[in-house]
């Protein structure tokens, strides 16, 4: 009796001891499946984003007027879809589904090479080479909505990244040797193809310059604690400084109670300024209109930080919040580089965000040259084919960390939207962003 309870027990203690083997190889295998996930997900989202910015340069290419600009967006292009061309064959999937569009994107990034060499010698581009970038920008465009739908249809069927191959394969056994769901439509998209990248505008320009928009005294802890007091929707149940920020401006890190939740506020130890605000609770659902969130918005900036003369410059939704980009206006030139951002919660119209750190680095009273052209001459050294819509000064800021003033002309050409900014002194191209509509607004890129 006692050999047989032995032998049961040392029958358990095997039993357990391979179960947590098994245990462990699950757990390895399952982790060793989430990393390989997760590798081809991160090469499949980059492969969406190189994509769409190979589209977006194309079109730049079609609108752009001057030498350097033209330059400087081809060689971007090249650079795009070689990237493009990479991730994508990084992707768990036989060539046999990508191998046209892998082809399309190496004659995309050969073909900007050769222009960009053509253009850097100081020849233009012929009206043929203009016609090859607009069927490829078409082209590119149909194959940016085919990945889009390649991703929908990944979402939904609800494959891991790393299955793809196995999945596709049985698929394509299921089909009679046709090229199985959902990589099929790439290659159909591609096969006619020729031999052959709410932000708002800006956003990103170097910060090397000391902030200039901080004024008055420095102020002590308790002076942040009152003005985050008197900035936080709805008024606080009780406010706190719990640290000191450094950086190019150095502000008190205040933590407010309100019965909505927690909310975060920097305080310049300058001036006592609002550097940043930020609520830690998620709105609920939106019973505001976008245009009513504006006006609270609006309404904050004008009363709380006392900015008046500023105008909306991009707005966007996002869920239940709507953002919005404000430019100030000096003498009717919008000043790109002093941007403020406003993020108001549309389920009850609290100021849940904003953003003052390009405003307190770059506002400062400004001399503004006087535009040596005029808007009509400027207009007339757009390429003819853009429909100009509206035309403004505008104040950019440069690569360089400087500051010009130029022309900004919203044009058509076809159903795409572009904003092009024309030196006002010399009538060169500084910038060209597209206008990306979204669900939510719309995106400059």
């Amino acid at each position: 009796m006692r050999g047989y309870r032995l032998a049961l027990l040392l029958l358990g203690l095997v039993l357990v001891a391979v179960a947590a083997w098994g245990t462990k190889e699950h757990r390895g295998r399952r982790y060793l499946e989430l990393e390989l996930n997760n590798r081809y997900q991160q090469s499949f989202y980059d492969l969406l984003t190189h994509v769409q910015n190979v589209e977006v340069l194309l079109g730049k290419c079609l609108v752009a007027g001057g030498r350097q600009q033209t330059v400087g967006l081809l060689s971007s292009v090249w650079q795009q879809a070689m990237m493009a061309q990479a991730d994508l064959s990084s992707l768990p999937v036989s060539p046999q589904y990508t191998e046209r569009p892998a082809k399309f994107l190496s004659q995309v990034a050969d073909y900007a090479n050769t222009l960009c060499r053509q253009a850097g010698t100081g020849s233009p581009l012929t009206e043929e080479n203009w016609k090859t970038l607009s069927r490829l920008y078409q082209q590119s465009s149909s194959l940016n909505r085919e990945l889009h739908r390649v991703e929908a249809d990944v979402l939904a069927r609800g494959p891991n990244f790393w299955e793809l191959g196995q999945r596709l394969k049985a698929r394509q056994a299921r089909t009679a040797g046709a090229p199985a769901s959902p990589f099929r439509a790439l290659n159909r998209e591609t096969q006619n193809y020729p031999t052959l990248v709410y932000d708002g505008p800006f956003s990103e320009h170097l910060e090397k310059q000391k902030p200039e928009g901080l004024t008055g005294p420095p102020v002590d802890r308790g002076r942040a604690e009152a003005r985050a007091r008197e900035l936080v929707e709805p008024t606080p149940t009780g406010v706190r400084v719990t640290g000191e920020v450094k950086g190019r401006i150095p502000a008190y890190r205040a933590e407010a109670d309100t019965s909505a939740g927690k909310v975060v506020a920097l305080i310049t130890r300058q001036g006592g300024h609002l550097l940043l605000l930020l609520a830690e609770k998620h709105p609920g659902k939106p019973r505001l209109k976008v245009e009513e969130a504006r006006g609270r918005a609006e309404g904050y900036l004008r009363d709380k930080l006392g900015l008046k003369n500023v105008r909306l410059s991009y707005s966007v939704q996002k869920g239940a919040l709507a953002i919005f980009n404000f430019i100030p206006e000096e003498g009717g030139v919008a000043l790109y580089p002093d941007m403020v951002k406003v993020t108001v919660a549309l389920d009850d119209g609290r100021v849940v965000g904003v953003d003052a750190y390009s405003y307190l680095m770059f506002h400062r009273p400004r001399s503004l040259p006087r535009p040596r052209l005029t808007a009509a001459e400027a207009r007339g050294l757009l390429n003819p084919r853009l429909k100009v819509e509206n035309q403004r000064l505008a104040l950019i800021p440069t690569d360089g960390g400087k500051e010009k003033l130029c022309y900004e002309f919203k044009a058509r050409l076809g159903d795409d939207i572009y904003l092009i900014y024309l030196d006002a002194e010399r009538g060169e191209e500084e910038k060209i962003l597209k206008l990306v509509p979204t669900t939510g607004g719309e995106l400059a890129l």
